[in-house]
């Protein structure tokens, strides 16, 4: 008697291996196209993910902000003009290049900026602040963002008497705290007085921290500055 049991269907060999054939053809493709993009980016994207270390080189975006939170430095046209739209005295400057984590030698590191009803200036930027901006950059990576607040920027005040404020052409009578105004700061602070080399001055956005009948109160400090990394240049 023959068997009425049936065997499992068996797929043939042939096919298997071209499946296989194909997936591995598939794979291929894949891999080729993944080396092609890598290769076509170059160096580029390693930058990108390495930190910025000591010696590097970033060029950078700075917007700094006075007591009340206004920018009076800023290298973002928006920010410029929202804030000069409102009235507030705010300098315009392109973006900045600096060495990461460098301490400045200056006292005084005079920017080039500008304002649409100024026209071109110097602003004052102190030396202690450039040197604490470049020692954040130390550990972002391009395209990174960072809030840093500046050391001692409350202390960086100065007391005057009406008659002085008025010298700087203010008005002790009608200045009322939270008003800003211009203090110029010389460039070169140890000119020998024998020079005859004349004095260069950079302007500094201020605010009216407190008035009296004595004395208006102005600071100079800013307390904190948003820095950005537009492009990291490794050593």
């Amino acid at each position: 008697m023959k068997s009425d049991k049936k065997g499992k269907p068996v797929g043939k060999k042939g096919d298997s291996t071209k499946s296989w054939a194909k997936l591995f053809l598939v794979m291929g493709c894949i891999l080729f196209v993944g080396v092609m993009i890598i290769t076509s980016l170059g160096t580029n994207w390693l930058v990108t993910m390495n930190p910025a270390k000591t010696g590097d080189t970033a060029i950078i975006d700075l917007t700094i902000r006075d007591s009340q939170g206004r920018p009076v430095l800023t290298t973002n046209a928006r920010i410029f003009n929202t804030s000069y739209e409102k009235g507030e005295v705010v300098w315009y400057t392109n973006p900045l290049t600096m060495a990461v984590n460098s301490t400045s030698t200056e006292m005084i590191s005079p920017l080039p900026v500008y304002r649409y009803d100024y026209g071109e200036a110097s602003f004052a930027l102190f030396g202690d602040e450039l040197s604490q901006i470049s020692s954040a950059l130390e550990g972002m990576k391009q395209g990174g963002s960072e809030k840093i607040v500046f050391e001692n920027s409350d202390q960086l005040q100065r007391d005057m008497t009406p008659e002085q404020f008025a010298q700087m052409g203010g008005n002790s009578t009608t200045a009322v705290p939270g008003d800003q105004l211009l203090l110029a700061f010389t460039t070169n602070p140890m000119l020998n007085m024998d020079d005859n080399s004349t004095p260069q001055y950079a302007l500094r956005t201020s605010v009216i921290t407190g008035k009296t009948s004595e004395n208006v109160t102005v600071n100079y400090g800013y307390p904190s500055a948003d820095i950005s990394i537009v492009r990291l240049n490794h050593a």
